[in-house]
């Protein structure tokens, strides 16, 4: 089998950019879809003035609550990160918020790679472990959402999905995971094609990340990342339930909606092609609430409104602060 020529990897590589390209102007194009559809069924279903009225009727303080619950959230995350990389824990509060409220103003999860850029620019860390830390965060948060699902139907008295389903949907985290190893790891062990120069550069660039990641998967403190990552969808849990317990009190809403409600929150938040979920979001809580606990359709939007200004509220204005201060910082640089 000859190797391949340079121009064929040229050819291989523009072909990526293009699928890539492509596959981002259709989930576009799907988004766009969504929101129409959604906004034609607001315009259609939902009386504007009430739905003001019915938002302005929320208590401050089931807000601000949620908010400071929020808050101890986000500090729980800055913890999980600092002992997967055994760093201290301030510059991952600091990483971990501003990821957030770029996942929350970009489409395509940008923040994850603002969170890598941060970490290396600011404080230094190496970027190969940075990396390895932000997928192992994510398999922590994907096997505590295929947990929390699992409690949820067997304490629910409400089929969201059937039966016949759900224990496959459950198992499709750790599919995705197995797959994604052995995609890696048939790539690695494939034909390599000539390299030139450029190329060997980044490969070896590419050997040292590696080797930052293995000694970080390594390292890391898994039990104390695992208590940490139970106490942040604890706390999540609780802060749904008494934010729509204070919201709706007529409500039957109890411990299994209020993780139904999270785990409807965490996958409208998941799809790249829209900013923090937005429509996403609202429609799956509203949806919910409408047809599993008949709440009328504006106070069901409003408190879909107000749940995520409670969940994005604390997070941006953190960090704005944080990119205040290193602005400062450069241009203090810059003066001397």
């Amino acid at each position: 089998m000859t190797p391949a020529s340079p121009s064929q990897g040229a050819v291989t590589r523009l072909s990526r950019k293009q699928a890539a390209r492509l596959g981002r102007h259709v989930a576009l194009v799907l988004n766009g879809c969504f929101f129409a559809y959604v906004a034609c069924w607001l315009y259609a279903n939902v009386d504007y003035d009430e739905l003001l009225t019915q938002f302005q009727q929320i208590p401050p303080q089931a807000i601000l609550v949620a908010m400071t619950m929020n808050v101890v959230v986000l500090a729980f995350y800055g913890l999980r990160l600092a002992a997967i990389m055994r760093v201290k824990p301030f510059p991952c509060f600091v990483i971990a918020t501003i990821g957030f409220t770029f996942n929350a103003l970009i489409p395509f999860r940008i923040g994850e790679g603002v969170k890598a850029y941060v970490g290396a620019t600011q404080f230094n860390f190496p970027l190969g472990a940075l990396g390895a830390a932000i997928v192992l965060e994510k398999l922590y948060d994907l096997s505590a959402i295929a947990v929390l699902a699992a409690l949820a139907g067997a304490t629910s008295n409400v089929t969201v999905i059937d039966n016949n389903y759900y224990r496959p949907l459950l198992a499709v985290p750790f599919l995705v995971a197995a797959i994604a190893f052995l995609i890696l790891r048939s790539r690695r062990n494939g034909a390599v094609a000539p390299l030139s120069g450029a190329a060997i550069v980044k490969r070896l660039r590419l050997d040292a990340l590696v080797a930052q990641a293995e000694t970080l998967f390594a390292t890391q403190d898994v039990r104390r990342a695992a208590l940490i990552t139970a106490a942040i969808w604890a706390t999540n849990s609780c802060l749904v339930l008494a934010l729509f317990k204070t919201i709706l009190p007529q409500t039957a809403f109890g411990p299994p909606d209020a993780v139904t409600l999270l785990l409807i929150g965490a996958l409208a938040i998941a799809i790249p092609a829209s900013p923090a979920g937005l429509g996403v979001f609202e429609a799956g809580i509203a949806a919910y609430l409408i047809n599993f606990h008949g709440v009328a359709k504006e106070s069901a939007v409003a408190a879909a409104l107000a749940y995520h200004l409670a969940i994005t509220t604390p997070h941006t204005v953190f960090a704005l602060g944080f990119a205040g201060i290193f602005s400062f910082r450069r241009l203090k640089e810059r003066q001397f």
